[in-house]
């Protein structure tokens, strides 16, 4: 969406002329956050590894995820696609700050990179599909890329001249008649192509009386509205900045597009993006700034549009966060929504006019706030089932919607002990017996499968007497008062008093609490972005020396703190910040080889994007190899949840 868009004048019909920069005060540009830095996932080449990493879901799974990193290495993500081939393989177009990546995700579990196009730079890229043709659009300019995906199965793309020139926001192609429509960008309304020879399309009409931020458009081949080509668009005037709301204009006559009908709702802010029920008596519309503006929960607001004279709010629904709804779209009775903060959120919408959230999986765990930062969209209609998801700074997430098959984990180190007393007997031959013949459903794993083929027979009976009178014991991390982390059994932490983790946890992969709140017990810090919070950490002591950051604020006041420990791993200028425009008023001291040897500090700081109002920032050249600490405090004793970026 855009705060200040300069409009220019279309020269003719085809948007030429200079391309102009549009959105330069756009909360997404404002609120702009590093990429995340993690190695690319991919759930069958890594059996049994947990890779919630944070990211907290219900009903959905994650099958892949390819960090911007592991993508092209672009500074940003923002639109995603999907592409079938001819031999029905599946493809994720993920578009980036830089180019196209087309993925293949035929197997979601092993998603693979198969080809990378690069187009003009910008944060907002957009892509859809026409039989085998993929349209690129981009407010960097440059027109509508055209790539023809006829051979992608063999790795090939074939690029086609572009169409048209300048600057635009978002595509919708209706491919039940065969256009194109560009809407958005510095320009208003939206612009008509034809596809009719889809390596090459044509521009043949227009509709500029309000901008267009985005837009579903539909054929309707049967009912009332039979062979009318209907453009459902969310926006208004002066940049859709006022009289927000859906627009509904007939295309049908390509040279004389008209308004059918318009609809308004009560806390509007900015119409953004919407789509209809299945049945298209209903659209589900995105406000893009009512939480943020208006202090809402996150709102989807469902209008009738049965009656296209007549358009009105009939309900709202919510997922209960406050995070910012983005796109969404309807498939198989569901309703799919990219969510920003919050991630995915998958409503049930068996009542269409009150969906009940079904699953999610949340992209950006620090918080659910109001910011522009994390899942941009969501497409839901392949085939398979399989949905991607395209992240702001996260890259591209595949998913499986459901609840996870417990038959598909692997198999525990000790399954041999199917009583879990640590020795395998005559007890766990007994287990199998009585558990003789029992398969599982998709919903549970039986007790006594042994060998991991979800039914209990014959191979579990030969699998326990083959190792009989052994000993087998299960540990996990386990957590000790002082933060500190030993691999025990449940039975001996729950001994020491300690906090256990979960089967086959490791201290490698668990923080435990109270962990960094002292430096002896600093939390391992890594390039790129380290989340913390202040509210439950205690003061540390001595306090640092003001003396060397004098006139930026730090003004400790025995602050409650949080440590990290970070061995370097390059040779030069690090840059250490907490810019999060959702944290609070930090200060920050840096510690060279040991906890005592303090070399930097800072309070208040300048110079980063998309930041709080108050933040820190130390830059320092390091060597690698080096240890340094990191302490993190508040001013006047502030304390809050953070992030702290090195790079």
């Amino acid at each position: 969406m855009s705060k200040h868009i300069t409009t220019i004048a279309a020269l003719g019909t085809a948007l030429t002329g200079s391309v102009l920069l549009a959105h330069q005060d756009d909360p997404k540009i404002n609120d702009r956050q590093p990429a995340v830095i993690a190695p690319a996932y991919r759930a069958d080449q890594q059996p049994g590894e947990n890779r919630s990493l944070g990211f907290d879901s219900e009903n959905v799974q994650l099958k892949s995820w390819l960090p911007l990193g592991s993508l092209d290495g672009a500074d940003t993500g923002n639109d995603c696609w999907g592409y079938v081939s001819p031999s029905g393989r599946e493809y994720a177009l993920m578009g980036t700050s830089s180019s196209t990546v087309i993925v293949e995700i035929t197997n979601p579990g092993d998603a693979q990179i198969v080809a990378t196009l690069s187009g003009p730079n910008s944060l907002w890229r957009d892509i859809k599909t026409y039989g085998t043709y993929m349209y690129c659009v981009s407010e960097g300019g440059g027109g509508i890329q055209v790539f023809n995906l006829a051979n992608i199965d063999n790795g090939n793309v074939q690029t086609l001249n572009s169409a048209g020139s300048g600057s635009t926001h978002n595509v919708a192609i209706d491919t039940e008649s065969g256009f194109l429509y560009r809407t958005g960008g510095v320009a208003d309304g939206m612009y008509i192509y034809s596809l009719a020879n889809p390596a090459a399309p044509v521009q043949v009409g227009s509709w500029t009386d309000r901008y267009i931020h985005d837009a579903q458009v539909v054929t309707y081949t049967d009912g009332p509205y039979a062979g009318r080509q209907i453009a459902f668009c969310c926006g208004g005037f002066s940049g859709g900045w006022n009289d927000t709301g859906l627009t509904i204009v007939d295309v049908t006559n390509k040279s004389n597009p008209f308004v059918v009908g318009q609809s308004y709702y009560s806390g509007a802010q900015y119409s953004h993006q919407g789509w209809l029920s299945e049945d298209r008596t209903l659209f589900y519309l995105n406000d893009e700034l009512d939480e943020q503006y208006n202090g809402t929960l996150t709102t989807t607001r469902v209008l009738n549009v049965e009656d296209l004279s007549n358009p009105h709010l009939v309900s709202t629904f919510t997922s209960g966060s406050t995070s910012i709804d983005h796109n969404l779209y309807t498939h198989n009775g569901m309703i799919f929504e990219a969510n920003y903060r919050s991630g995915l959120r998958v409503f049930d919408a068996s009542n269409p006019t009150n969906p009940v959230q079904y699953g999610y999986f949340d992209t950006y765990p620090s918080n659910d706030n109001a910011s522009f930062n994390g899942l941009w969209n969501v497409y839901p209609y392949f085939p398979s089932g399989t949905v991607i998801g395209s992240d702001l700074e996260s890259g591209l997430f595949v998913w499986e919607i459901g609840i996870l098959d417990p038959c598909t984990l692997p198999i525990g180190t000790c399954a041999t002990d199917v009583t879990g007393d640590g020795f395998v007997d005559v007890a766990d031959i007994l287990g199998v017996i009585d558990n003789w013949g029992d398969c599982g459903d998709g919903t549970y794993r039986p007790d006594g499968d042994v060998d991991g083929n979800c039914c209990v027979d014959v191979s579990d009976l030969l699998a326990v007497v083959d190792v009989y009178g052994s000993e087998c014991v299960v540990t996990g991390a386990c957590c000790a008062g002082d933060s500190s982390c030993s691999e025990l059994s449940a039975t001996d932490c729950a001994a020491t008093g300690g906090l256990y983790s979960g089967d086959e946890t490791t201290c490698a992969n668990t923080t435990c609490p109270g962990a960094g709140d002292e430096a002896a017990t600093a939390m391992t810090a890594q390039v790129g972005q380290n989340a913390y919070e202040t509210d439950s950490a205690t003061p540390s002591s001595p306090e640092p020396d003001e003396s060397m950051c004098s006139g930026t604020y730090l003004d400790w006041s025995n602050s409650q703190d949080i440590w990290f420990v970070w061995n370097a791993s390059f040779s030069g200028n690090a840059h250490f910040t907490t810019c999060d425009p959702s944290s609070y008023d930090t200060s920050m001291v840096l510690y060279q080889g040991s906890s005592d040897n303090q070399v930097a500090c800072n309070g208040d700081a300048n110079g980063d994007n998309g930041c709080q109002s108050y933040y820190s920032t130390i830059d320092f050249t390091v060597q690698a190899g080096t240890t340094y600490f990191i302490r993190i405090g508040g001013w006047q004793g502030a304390t809050g949840s953070g992030t702290l970026t090195i790079e």
